[in-house]
């Protein structure tokens, strides 16, 4: 056979392969979305689910310290078979459950998860971090809603069995992870977050499971270029214990902004609504926030000077550190990071022009004693979603 028939069956049959390599990346892309119930997340509505007995599955990656278990001699990268040991997948598929976060992260995030991290692969598992709490949140508050007929959901599941990116909500050492956040914040006694009506608007529910009455105030702004404050309106609240309510932001405001941005005459009015429940009895104090991107999610990365942020660090008592984040713009997917201890709050983001102040709490004992603690110095360290680099702030040794 001569040379040049040989080269241009070659071409035909690597043509055919590459082929066969996207169309099984289409089927397992499909099969992912069968497995969850909300294959697009109006589907947690329209399903009309009573009880969600096993739900929410997600390869959950947890933080990089937790990856540094995972024995891979050139590092830890999402293709590597040591990784993959602590994904979940059922026996028999062709797909796992890193598939089914990838669909989500192309279809809510708008990135090929592929060529992500292909180049970028710390980004890549930030965004997944974030992900999988985003969606959790989304689905949980939906089902939690007035008029929702679901009694309740099981998550799968609490803690890692292996080091990776498995199932659990906890790592494999029972650490939170990104996605712990999340769904502790949707599902606090006290919450406030919206569900999007579509041409019905956004509508904003508060509940108060507790067994005492709530008295707070409801702020409701709306942001235009994650900065410019455009629309807002602020009421009391007065709700019973373990009751809830559900209003409509423009009925709030008394006028039509198209808040949804689903009619779509023009431009977005505003990219942003940020939603803070206060405690009118204790001078404002900030008992549950939710945000809501109308025309998606703010993923391109700007400096901390483009931002405003900035970190400052205090030493509170023997083994907390407290730390007051402040931003001129939106900060999304804020991460602080203070060796040896842990944040009570994480992946949060900071409403533009406003702070937040985040309790860290030493989990390690030192070789030496708590004096000795005191008299270190200690690094902090802030990142975000839209952050490029990080902001840094150190504290002195205690005197």
């Amino acid at each position: 056979m001569a040379g040049s028939e040989m080269d241009r069956i070659k071409s035909k049959l690597f043509a055919l392969n590459i082929r066969l390599a996207e169309v099984n990346s289409e089927v397992a892309d499909v099969q992912a979305r069968v497995f969850l119930l909300e294959k697009q997340l109006e589907d947690a509505r329209l399903a009309e689910v009573k009880f969600a007995a096993e739900c929410l599955a997600f390869s959950n990656v947890p933080d990089d310290e937790a990856l540094s278990a995972i024995d891979a001699p050139r590092g830890v990268v999402v293709h590597h078979p040591r990784w993959k040991a602590g994904v979940p997948r059922d026996a028999g598929a062709g797909w796992d459950f890193e598939d089914v976060r990838d669909h989500y992260l192309r279809m809510l995030y708008e990135v090929d998860p592929v060529a992500l991290r292909s180049i970028d692969h710390d980004r890549y598992l930030e965004l997944s971090r974030q992900l999988t709490g985003e969606v959790m949140s989304e689905v949980l508050g939906e089902w939690r809603r007035d008029g929702s007929p679901c009694a309740g959901a099981l998550i799968l599941w609490l803690t890692d069995q292996l080091p990776g990116a498995g199932w659990g909500l906890l790592d494999h050492r029972a650490l939170p992870k990104v996605a712990y956040h999340h769904v502790r914040r949707i599902l606090a006694s006290r919450a406030v977050w919206s569900t999007n009506e579509g041409l019905g608007g956004i509508v904003v529910h508060v509940a108060n499971d507790r067994s005492e009455p709530l008295e707070a105030t409801l702020r409701i702004v709306m942001y235009r270029d994650f900065e410019i404050a455009v629309d807002e309106v602020e009421l009391p609240v007065r709700l019973d214990r373990h009751s809830s309510r559900a209003d409509n932001v423009e009925e709030l405001l008394g006028r039509f902004i198209d808040a949804s941005w689903s009619y779509r005459f023009g431009p977005p009015g505003q990219d942003l609504i940020v939603l803070s429940l206060e405690d009118r009895k204790h001078g404002g104090e900030l008992l549950s926030q939710s945000f809501r991107f109308p025309a998606g999610r703010p993923l391109r990365r700007e400096s901390p000077v483009g931002l405003g942020l900035r970190l400052r660090l205090e030493r509170i008592g023997a083994d907390q550190v407290r730390a007051s984040i402040s931003t001129r713009r939106f900060a999304y997917g804020v991460r602080l990071s203070v060796a040896g201890c842990q944040p009570e709050d994480d992946a949060f983001s900071v409403e533009p022009g406003y702070s937040r102040e985040i309790l860290l709490r030493r989990v390690r004992e030192p070789a030496s004693s708590r004096s000795a603690w005191s008299a270190t110095a200690l690094s902090g360290r802030l990142t975000a979603l839209n952050l490029a680099g990080h902001v840094a702030d150190t504290l002195e040794p205690a005197r």
